[in-house]
């Protein structure tokens, strides 16, 4: 019985890394800002044109950052898990995407990337105050909860099927003991709140 027991465990937390790798933050938000754009009248060349380059500008220093930190022992782990080691993370995050947006801004990127680009970039300077002064928060959550968001927004069948992906997420967060309930809870409240408020701004709702 106990070696049993021993094997679930093991295959819920394969399942649980699972789920956290093809739901990281840096992966969702990929697909769903080229289907937005794409939804909102882009060419998929065009698309892929400005998600090449967002991916350029910022997913690809933040992931080299983090594994570089990962590999001298500044960071835990990718997720940075600690708390403290998160302070820093948040800061460049912020310079990225604020750099990101200015390029898209002045480069007359589709106003639904740049709606997307500025919700985050709220949304992450919310989050870097909450864990500066409170706790952290889940950032799996906080990815997938946006992408939601905003393909609620644009694609809704696509939204409603990322939405029901949130719970799925929040369970292996909490699975593998890298959050609580009222981290995830945090993650997705700042994200999802972040998205309908700027598209609001942008009159993207419809």
């Amino acid at each position: 019985m106990e070696s049993i027991n021993k094997k679930n465990v093991s295959q819920a937390d394969r399942l649980a890394e699972a789920v956290s790798l093809i739901f990281h933050p840096f992966v969702v938000g990929i697909p769903t800002v080229s289907i937005a754009m794409v939804d909102q009248g882009s060419s998929l060349a065009i698309a892929l044109f400005w998600t090449v380059l967002s991916v350029s500008v910022v997913i690809l220093p933040l992931t080299y950052l983090i594994y570089s930190k990962v590999r001298n022992g500044k960071y835990s782990d990718p997720s940075v898990s600690m708390r403290e080691q998160r302070h820093d993370l948040y800061k460049i995050a912020a310079v990225l995407l604020i750099f990101l947006t200015a390029i898209l801004v002045f480069g007359k990127a589709p106003t639904v990337l740049i709606a997307s680009l500025i919700s985050v970039v709220l949304a992450t300077l919310i989050s870097f105050i909450i864990n500066r002064r409170f706790t952290k928060l889940s950032l799996h959550t906080f990815g997938v909860s946006g992408c939601a968001a905003i393909l609620l927004l644009t694609v809704p069948m696509l939204g409603f099927i990322a939405t029901l992906f949130i719970p799925l997420v929040a369970w292996a967060r909490i699975h593998l003991q890298h959050h609580t309930v009222p981290q995830i809870i945090i993650g997705f409240t700042v994200s999802f709140s972040s998205v309908f408020f700027i598209f609001y701004m942008f009159h993207l709702l419809s």
